[in-house]
């Protein structure tokens, strides 16, 4: 890899950091060839033709991160697990620093997706617990609709492509006024991938205009059909963030009106300067499906998870046929604050549910000290999800299956 292809790569390395070091480098050539030759036509020649250097070296690192962006350059970072001594039975929550954590399985094998360098990484794993492949698969252009503000990318796979869905803005201000979901698509979960642009989330998908705030969005199938589900404001101001359902006519395009799918209706819901509903998930299990989202501000303790359940041969588009569980589904504990944004899965051998979720390690501070942690649950008898206390702490029983897996290959060893 070359330097100038390492540093369109590394978005921590900023243009201004790469000038000031080729300024140093021609200074001291420049000090040189005064300690060593007095002629000023020499000198002269080499401070005139300094800026012109400098020009040509950023033009290169801009066009080579630019491509970097539109072609989904690959960076391999970990093609296989570390070396290991003895196979080990359990792993240890937390996991690490995160937040909205997404995980998918697909042909046996699980992905996760995640901002990084200004961009997002995907991993591939046989194990729930732990990544083997890890490779940065798309960088954010320097303007437009996805370059700013990118929370919170999930991967789906559809109709044998790849597609990441993430909320991100043109403006770069803080105030998130302008946050609104684009989509990514690829062959392979590891790019490369093209944008598809901002999908239209108002009420005027005739003429597509008024398009409206919208962040967390996920996709459900559903009986052949393929809807979408996601946060939104229903008009231009901040008043609050309401759930908000659809159905796709492809993958990066809203067939039809949204239509609002729930409000915060409940106590527990409502508060922290605002009424918030966001990270919509779906959770099936055998022919019932759910929709866990998150409410309640992220930045507090007091973020938690609530509970839509589709009625038995209910429309996803009618709203009376998804029923609100009365309270909420999965709450902090001690040490264990503001748990949420949550995705979903099955063990390696699928005989188990777990929950992929970020918490607080402290009631305050913010969005600065959120962890991600993983924990099994099982199903009470009227068949709603028990997600139990957080067990983001301490060892925890490795998910049913990951350690034969692994306890296989080190045999083979």
């Amino acid at each position: 890899m070359s330097a100038i292809n390492f540093f369109a790569q590394n978005s921590t390395f900023d243009y201004a950091i790469l000038k000031n070091i080729t300024t140093f480098v021609f200074y001291a050539i420049l000090v040189k060839i005064y300690q060593t030759n007095t002629d000023m036509k020499i000198i002269k020649t080499v401070i005139l033709s300094l800026p012109c250097i400098l020009l040509c070296t950023t033009m290169t690192l801009a066009q080579q991160r630019s491509r970097s962006s539109q072609l989904g350059v690959v960076q391999e970072l970990n093609n296989g697990p570390k070396e290991i001594k003895e196979v080990s039975k359990t792993f240890e929550n937390p996991l690490g620093r995160g937040a909205d954590p997404f995980i998918i399985k697909h042909n046996g094998l699980y992905y996760r997706v995640y901002n990084s360098r200004g961009g997002f990484k995907v991993t591939e794993s046989r194990f729930l617990t732990r990544p083997e492949r890890v490779a940065q698969v798309w960088f954010a252009p320097p303007s437009g609709p996805s370059a700013h503000q990118i929370w919170a990318p999930e991967i789906h796979p559809i109709n044998g492509k790849w597609y990441i869905y993430a909320a991100g803005s043109d403006l770069n201000n803080g105030h998130y006024q302008n946050q609104r979901t684009f989509v990514l698509e690829s062959d392979s979960p590891f790019g490369p991938y093209e944008n598809k642009g901002v999908i239209y989330t108002g009420d005027d998908p005739e003429h597509m205009i008024g398009n409206r705030w919208a962040i967390d969005m996920t996709v459900l199938e559903h009986n052949g059909k393929l809807y979408t589900i996601w946060s939104g404001w229903a008009g231009t101001r901040n008043v609050a963030q309401l759930l908000y359902i659809a159905e796709m006519e492809n993958p990066w395009t809203i067939k039809g009106t949204r239509v609002l799918l729930s409000v915060p209706d409940y106590s527990w819901e409502k508060g922290d300067n605002i009424q918030l509903l966001e990270g919509p998930q779906v959770l099936k299990h055998g022919d019932d499906v759910f929709i866990l989202y998150s409410t309640r501000g992220s930045w507090t303790r007091h973020y938690k998870l609530g509970q839509l359940r589709l009625k038995k041969d209910g429309d996803p588009l009618d709203p009376q046929a998804w029923v609100k569980k009365s309270e909420p589904v999965f709450v902090g504990a001690d040490k264990a604050y503001g748990v949420g944004h949550a995705s979903f899965t099955t063990s390696p051998d699928d005989t188990e549910y777990w929950i992929y979720y970020h918490f607080k390690t402290a009631p305050d501070g913010g969005w600065s000290n959120r962890h991600v942690a993983l924990q099994s649950f099982g199903f009470d008898k009227a068949g709603n999800p028990v997600f139990g206390k957080p067990k983001a702490y301490g060892n925890t029983k490795r998910p049913s299956g990951e350690y034969e897996i692994e306890k296989a290959d080190f045999d083979k060893k």
